[in-house]
């Protein structure tokens, strides 16, 4: 008898069926007790893992073993003749019936019933948390007067380099009293935009909305700390409280727990058991590993290039001396979460280096709204939008007030098309923050999307005025004007930005972008160069110098670049994947290898090639690649059904789908699925749409250099509309060498 044959009689393949069945139902059955249990979030994998280890035991069992009338036997000592394998077998085949039935209707249920009421949840979750946000914005009524804002301590020591220590004393302090139910507390950013400042008290509260101010003092030697603290009734510019503390720098952490509670007696605010326990969950550590924490919070409010990595060290730095420093591990993630969106680390670098500590401080904390934030930003960066949302919305049901998680929220919300619900939430995280850069440059920045022009501005002016030497508002300023048509003057708004932060290598990357987009080679390849410099080997200066090499018409080296750089697999930055698909595309196109031009498409995106065409669920971010396949499609192959189906796919979605393209890209959308289609007055019609609304940004990529329009290329209109564009941008590159001081 054969091996198989031999596998067969003893009902091995039946038993594997049985346990990858039987597995499957587990691993269900835990994905959906796991969170109603509150089990953590690695239990799933210790059971697939479980699973895995008992699969070859089964197998073995399964092959060595037999089971008889008498009991379980060693299946050489079955005579052959008595085996009743073949009834065990039929009995096999019961249980796997039966045990598809199970599959069967727990796949039932879990499709029309289950998810559909988890839908409902998480809608409803995302409308409270809306709600929440909002009334807690708004809320300037009856409880008014408990509520405080508290001053940046000043630096009364001799040395002025101790001033992280008085700022990082004041935010813990703050943090503090944020976490008394009854009390009203201005957020960190609101409070610091007065440092410094000669501006009187009840001025103070009245810009704040505040009925309280506590401000004080910090002087530090050596081993020594003196800490003077008053709270002040901001109407009548009188003390309620005061108090000098003298002592040891170890000491420092029961001072900061004693100017919380005698704050809260002061305004009369009773403690309850729950209430006092937050309080006295001041963390203490070894205090050189805190006073390293505080230098680091320093550089994570700057939030500067250099100030991000510097923060991140002196994290590392205070974990080597206590690995167990929760809001250092918080600090670290922060750090490394806030560098993978400038660039200075790639996204799953922070999710390596990340995850494994927020999962050891949520397994201890699980209330951590700090932890949860930072998860939340991490699942974004994962592409896991169910468990970021979950993290998100349970972060905010634990602290409402938080400005900078409304604000993501907000941003994470706008992203994915829910644009209402996302501006709801950063609109609140204003009202609530009102003197925050962070959620000022994001009411900015979506602003922009929208092509809400003065509001943006306006929220940019904001930032330069609290923040003047931030990058942020000149960025967001420059954006704005991109975003409505303006290169010249987006290129004037990101040269500023970059003289206040001239290591961002992705934002001098952009500019050569612009200098192509206006026309100019010579200064996009100055810019260039700066960027590789310093971001040599990173995607968004490599997809830099392809539209470089496009503008100048060295195809073949263009070519070359993008056909290396996709090989090596290089993290996305800001679509630079997209823009090396593309690339690769249309000169690949051009030379007529159709089949070339797909390869990347087809290893990216399987879907759109499988003879049944099933969308996935993220598919509403791959509709301009869907398009481009449906045109690589079509070329190769007229008679193809597939480039029709995947353009109705496209039809279907919602025009608002991606906001963060800009109001215009619907309209792109639409000019490109004619052009695919052959409509090409239609698609005429809809790019001079698209011009009305002033899209400009990235035009030239867009539009002489896709693989979609090319198709326009011999129509009358298409020649004219490029006419104007050029003519537009010579228009605009005079004026950016007059903003810009460049000699030409």
């Amino acid at each position: 008898m054969s091996f198989f044959a031999e596998l067969k009689r003893r009902n091995v393949f039946k038993v594997a069926t049985a346990y990858i069945i039987v597995g499957w139902l587990v691993m269900q059955a835990g994905e959906t007790l796991a969170p109603a249990l509150r089990l953590p979030e690695w239990t799933n994998s210790l059971l697939a893992f479980l699973l895995i280890l008992g699969f070859p035991l089964a197998m073995f069992f399964a092959w060595a073993y037999e089971m008889t009338p008498e009991g379980l036997k060693k299946e050489k000592d079955v005579n052959r003749s008595q085996s009743i394998t073949q009834v065990t077998g039929q009995k096999l085949n019961n249980v796997i019936i039966g045990i598809l039935v199970l599959a069967l209707g727990y796949f039932t249920i879990d499709k029309f019933v289950l998810d559909p009421q988890r839908d409902a949840e998480l809608v409803n979750a995302t409308q409270t948390a809306t709600e929440n946000a909002i009334s807690e914005s708004a809320d300037t009524g009856s409880d008014a007067d408990r509520s405080i804002a508290v001053l940046p301590f000043i630096n009364m020591s001799s040395d002025p380099e101790q001033e992280y220590f008085s700022d990082g004393i004041t935010e813990e302090v703050l943090n503090l009293l944020a976490k008394i139910p009854d009390l009203k507390v201005t957020s960190r950013s609101s409070v610091f935009s007065f440092k410094g400042q000669n501006t009187d008290i009840p001025t103070v509260a009245e810009k704040l909305g505040v009925a309280h101010v506590l401000e004080g003092s910090v002087r530090k030697s050596g081993n020594r700390v003196r800490i003077t603290a008053q709270l002040i009734e901001a109407e009548k510019d009188v003390h309620m409280w005061s108090e000098t503390y003298d002592r040891e720098l170890n000491d420092i952490f029961a001072i900061q727990d004693e100017i919380a509670h005698k704050v809260a007696q002061a305004l009369r605010i009773t403690l309850l058991g729950e209430d006092e326990a937050r309080l006295d969950q001041v963390a203490s550590t070894e205090i050189n590993a805190y006073d390293l924490y505080l230098k680091g919070l320093q550089g994570i409010n700057e939030s500067g290039y250099v100030s991000l990595d510097r923060s991140a060290t002196l994290f590392q730095e205070a974990l080597t001396l206590d690995p167990s420093y929760t809001p250092a591990k918080i600090g670290l993630v922060t750090a490394w979460t806030a560098m993978a969106t400038t660039g200075a680390i790639s996204y799953q670098q922070a999710l390596d280096r990340g995850l494994p500590l927020l999962e050891q401080i949520l397994e201890e904390q699980p209330q951590n709204s700090a932890a949860r934030f930072q998860m939340a930003n991490l699942k974004v960066f994962q592409g896991d939008n169910a468990a970021a949302e979950k993290a998100f919305i349970a972060a905010l049901d634990d602290d409402p007030r938080n400005a900078h998680g409304l604000k993501q929220y907000g941003r994470f919300l706008f992203n994915n098309g829910r644009v209402d619900q996302g501006m709801e939430l950063i609109n609140a995280a204003v009202e609530i923050d009102p003197y925050s850069v962070r959620v000022l440059w994001e009411q900015c920045q979506t602003n922009a999307y929208l092509q809400r022009v003065e509001i943006a501005l306006a929220a940019c002016e904001r930032v330069k005025e609290i923040e003047p030497e931030s990058p942020s508002g000149w960025y967001g300023w420059g954006l704005t004007h991109s975003l409505n048509g303006d290169m010249a003057r987006a290129s004037y708004g990101f040269t500023e930005a970059i003289k206040r932060d001239p290591g961002d290598f992705e934002m001098i990357a952009a500019m050569a972008f612009y200098w192509v987009t206006m026309g100019d080679a010579d200064q996009a390849e100055q810019w260039l160069q700066r960027a590789e410099a310093i971001g040599a080997g990173q995607p968004f200066p490599i997809v830099a110098r392809l539209r470089l090499l496009k503008f100048r018409e060295q195809h073949d080296r263009a070519r070359d670049l993008a056909g290396r750089t996709l090989a090596q697999d290089i993290e996305s930055r800001h679509g630079s994947d997209k823009i090396l698909k593309h690339t690769w595309a249309y000169e690949s196109a051009r030379a007529g290898n159709f089949q070339a031009a797909l390869e990347p498409f087809q290893e990216s995106l399987p879907w759109a090639f499988e003879p049944e065409l099933v969308l996935p669920d993220n598919f509403a971010f791959q509709a301009r690649e869907a398009i481009q396949i449906a045109a690589l499609l079509k070329m190769a192959d007229p008679t193809s059904e597939r480039p029709e189906q995947l353009l109705k796919a496209v039809e279907n979605l919602p025009d608002q789908r991606h906001p963060a393209w800009g109001v215009w890209s619907s309209d792109i959308d639409k000019a490109a699925i004619a052009t695919v289609r052959g409509d090409y007055e239609i698609a005429l019609e809809w790019l001079n749409v698209a011009w009305e609304k002033n899209w400009r940004f990235m035009w030239r990529e867009t539009l002489v250099e896709d693989a979609v329009f090319s198709l326009l290329n011999n129509e009358p209109g298409y020649r004219d509309l490029v006419s104007r564009f050029e003519a537009d941008m010579e228009q605009q590159r005079e004026l950016a060498y007059e903003l810009l001081g460049v000699e030409r």
